[in-house]
């Protein structure tokens, strides 16, 4: 006999899935049943199941994976209780923007089919309005057919751009009835995304004249490299327009290494601009702070292609403060840079000498200040080695230099502070080295995410490393369990400063601001009394750790020692860095 259960496991191996998430519940034991006993499957290909200790962590897990992989795990969680402990990482894809397909048990609704107790506390009328606001879409259907309908719907608007998690809740009476007769799978097309078009050709001939005729046109970018494939375009666009790109970085858009990459030390850019092209870009407003703060009057044209104001929570303000944007355009910015670039070649500007000499002037001023800025970052880094305590940037440079060689890939940075750090200091030029980070800024995103990718690399020469910090690591610390459990090859350094350093820095400018003493700023945001020893918490999970390390000289052999483990190996290392 067939259950409705197994079908709904045949859905997801129909859309590609391979990997489904899940901290075990008892909501989805229909689901649950299905996973794991051998049965006749589509392919013959049994689904890999990826168990978590906590449902924030499964969500992470499948954020990471996505981003690292460009494909889709499927995630289980339980009734409301799992819901509302999933609610912050799916928050958290809300900000990312990325699709999530999250799988939720119910019920039963027909209160005559609970179990005393703990169906009843665990059984939701309008279970998803708990997301409501910060998923895509979400249900909660009733019967077979509607539950299937549900699913494909889902599916295909999950992956529709703006991407972002959607959220179906399967009633548990549903899910363990023996599956109707009229119940099948639709073809595969049914889940399709649809497409974003890109902006007209006579929009992309006013964009063009404008970047031609500008004195410095700045390109921001922000999300962009979701689509790998807009990368090249975009280096295309820059050059042969002599364009300053501002980086935000939320994806990788564009080689930090490139002469015309501006990221942090992009102010002198901004203020002088005269033509601003973004794309993807969240908060338009931050990327040009220093335009308004300078109080420049000069003209500025502003045109914006993306699809920011295709998906507004009426909940959440993550879209940010309104710009007077000229040209607010809403379209797929890769086939858009396409366009773009493919334009400026066939512009008859292209081959006049004036303009040339004129498009090289300008990019050899952006590749000034890219430079200058490269150099002031990198002595910054080298007057910090002498610090008592190791800095974070003296830190990075190390662990650079140790991983030079390799063919890493960063799937975290932890906080703003290493965040902004590394794009500075590290050589970040290749398509899916960088993952960005969490979105919704809510800790506890770190780790799982981390797995999530290192499971997408698993089978590759790839190094993954985790720049972790501590207090994040403490939300989900374990996830270490499910990094070791499956055997992930991941490095995860520990930036270890014993602080909640943002709190902190709160904390200090408040007291400043007050005339107090600064020195009570530790208090509640500090570790230092009773520091965590995260090499004994690895450890307990039976995973390889490093040697804590105190000083700087330690941490390039201890780097290269964790990766030969990890290539001979492919199993997980954890390294403690500890810094101010």
């Amino acid at each position: 006999m067939k259950y409705f259960s197994d079908i709904v496991i045949d859905f997801l191996k129909q859309q590609g899935i391979e990997y489904v998430c899940f901290n075990p519940g008892a909501s989805f034991r229909g689901l649950h049943d299905s996973l794991v006993v051998e049965r006749d499957d589509i392919d013959g290909q049994p689904l890999e199941l990826v168990m978590c200790c906590h449902e924030e962590i499964s969500v992470a897990i499948a954020h990471g994976y996505y981003k690292a992989s460009g494909r889709h795990m499927a995630i289980l969680v339980h009734a409301n209780i799992g819901l509302l402990h999933a609610s912050m990482a799916m928050f958290n894809g809300w900000c990312d923007r990325v699709p999530l397909l999250v799988i939720g048990g119910n019920g039963p609704i027909d209160s005559a089919k609970r179990r005393p107790w703990i169906d009843w506390i665990h059984t939701s009328q309008h279970v998803d309005s708990t997301v409501k606001d910060f998923v895509k879409w979400s249900d909660q259907p009733v019967g077979q057919r509607a539950t299937l309908e549900s699913l494909y719907r889902a599916f295909r608007l999950m992956n529709t751009e703006p991407s972002a998690p959607v959220y179906v809740a399967i009633d548990a009476e549903t899910q363990e009835e023996p599956l109707a007769a009229d119940v099948m799978l639709s073809a595969p097309i049914q889940a399709l995304a649809s497409v974003l078009p890109p902006v007209a050709d006579n929009v992309i001939t006013q964009i063009i004249g404008r970047m031609l005729d500008a004195t410095l046109p700045v390109i921001i970018v922000d999300f962009t490299g979701r689509n790998p494939a807009a990368v090249q375009p975009l280096i295309e666009l820059a050059e042969a327009t002599g364009a300053a790109v501002v980086d935000k970085a939320n994806r990788f858009n564009f080689p930090n290494t490139h002469p015309l990459s501006l990221i942090d030390g992009s102010e002198d850019a901004i203020t002088a601009a005269d033509f601003v092209l973004a794309l993807d870009v969240q908060d338009l407003w931050g990327a040009l702070t220093a335009r308004w703060e300078s109080g420049d009057s000069n003209p500025l044209f502003i045109a914006a292609v993306g699809y920011g104001d295709l998906l507004v929570s009426k909940w959440a303000a993550d879209y940010q403060r309104l710009v007077p944007i000229d040209l607010p355009l809403i379209g797929d910015s890769c086939q858009t840079l396409q366009r773009l670039a493919a334009a400026v070649k066939q512009s008859s500007l292209a081959a006049d000498p004036g303009w040339n000499r004129k498009r090289h002037t300008r990019a050899a001023r952006i590749a000034d200040l890219h430079h200058t800025n490269r150099t002031r970052w990198r002595v910054h880094a080298d007057e910090r080695r002498s610090a008592l305590e190791i800095d974070v940037t003296s830190a990075l440079v190390e662990i650079h230099a140790a991983l030079k060689a390799e063919k890493w890939v960063l799937t975290n940075t932890g906080s703003v502070t290493v965040d902004s750090w590394v794009k500075r200091l590290w050589d970040i030029d290749r398509t899916g080295s960088y993952l960005g980070l969490s979105g919704g800024a809510g800790l506890g995103y770190g780790l799982g995410a981390s797995v999530g990718a290192a499971l997408a690399h698993k089978d590759s020469d790839s190094i993954c490393v985790n720049l972790q910090s501590d207090g994040d690591l403490l939300y989900t610390p374990s996830a270490l369990w499910t990094l070791s459990q499956y055997a992930i090859p991941l490095l995860t350094i520990v930036m270890n400063n014993r602080l909640y350093l943002n709190s902190q820095q709160h904390a200090e400018q408040i007291a400043r601001l007050r005339s107090r003493n600064t020195i009570a700023s530790v208090i509640g945001t500090s570790f230092y009394d009773n520091p965590v020893d995260f090499l004994k918490l690895a450890d307990s999970f039976n995973i390889l750790v490093e040697r804590r390390l105190t000083e700087l000289e330690q941490i390039q052999p201890a780097i290269r020692a964790a990766v030969a483990h990890i290539k001979s190996n492919r199993r997980p290392v954890v390294v403690e860095l500890v810094m101010s």
